[in-house]
């Protein structure tokens, strides 16, 4: 009987182990749900296109969008417009990004008639602008980081 107490032992402590692993998996699974329906509520707002028509948005544009915008001719009034027209290509958007969904919108600028795309990321108070290309000419800009 002396010999079987240590099996005993290892038996035990294995199902507490097994017992716990299964608490811990039942509970992740319970977060991803949770977290799942949470981010698909917090999209909802930027889903809507609206977000982009806003007259009143404010915009935040990165360093590296201002200065792509100075090497491609590009305003923050056309970036604007092109904005508020609000034409996603989903294929270049980022809509999972782990910081929050990036949009790319597209369209022609009223000035010169640019094909730009623009990378936005639309936040609670603001629209960050990330970066502004211009999709029908390679422009030399150096290091824009």
């Amino acid at each position: 009987m002396k010999k079987l107490i240590p099996y005993i032992f290892v038996l035990v402590f294995f199902v507490i182990a097994l017992f716990v692993k299964q608490c811990r998996e039942a509970k992740n699974d319970n977060e991803l749900t949770t977290n799942s329906k949470e981010e698909t509520n917090s999209r909802q707002p930027t889903d809507n296109l609206d977000v982009f028509r806003d007259e009143n948005a404010e915009y935040f544009f990165t360093k590296h969008a201002r200065c792509r915008m100075d090497c491609r001719h590009i305003t923050q009034r056309e970036v604007k417009e092109i904005v508020r027209k609000a034409e996603v290509n989903y294929s270049k958007s980022e809509l999972d990004a782990p910081r929050g969904p990036k949009y790319a919108l597209e369209g022609y600028t009223s000035k010169d008639n640019q094909h730009v795309r623009i990378i936005v990321a639309p936040k609670q108070r603001h629209l960050t602008i990330v970066t502004v290309i211009d999709l029908d000419e390679e422009w030399a800009c150096g290091s824009c980081k």
